[in-house]
């Protein structure tokens, strides 16, 4: 690995990983594209040379993950809040969606 590059690695639930690609895949959006965008967000760290300003940045990056997350966390709630009481199957997967993507986001917050 050269200087420039930085390697962050999580370890996350199947479960958790689950409930993200389901939630993506609801929300017409790629999980590849939520990964690309946030790979993006994290390149402009190769561009600073200033080991002072590597950390802010790598933290800023996550903080936008975390609200992408929070996006789809509050649109799958939503859906689970509609959803009536004779889909009682629907609900359940909805509220697991909503308790994986919200230990997700807690666990990517615990990483700063």
């Amino acid at each position: 690995m050269s200087k420039s590059m930085v390697q962050v690695k999580f370890t996350i639930e199947a479960e958790i990983v689950s409930a993200f690609k389901m939630r993506c895949s609801s929300a017409n959006v790629s999980m590849a594209s939520v990964v690309s965008q946030f790979m993006k967000t994290s390149q402009s760290m190769k561009a600073t040379k200033l080991k002072i300003n590597t950390r802010p940045q790598r933290k800023k990056a996550l903080s936008e993950y975390i609200g992408f997350l929070n996006e789809l966390m509050y649109n799958e709630e939503q859906y689970r809040d509609a959803i009536p009481e004779q889909f009682e199957s629907r609900y359940e997967t909805a509220e697991n969606t909503c308790n994986q993507l919200e230990q997700a986001i807690s666990n990517l917050e615990d990483a700063y």
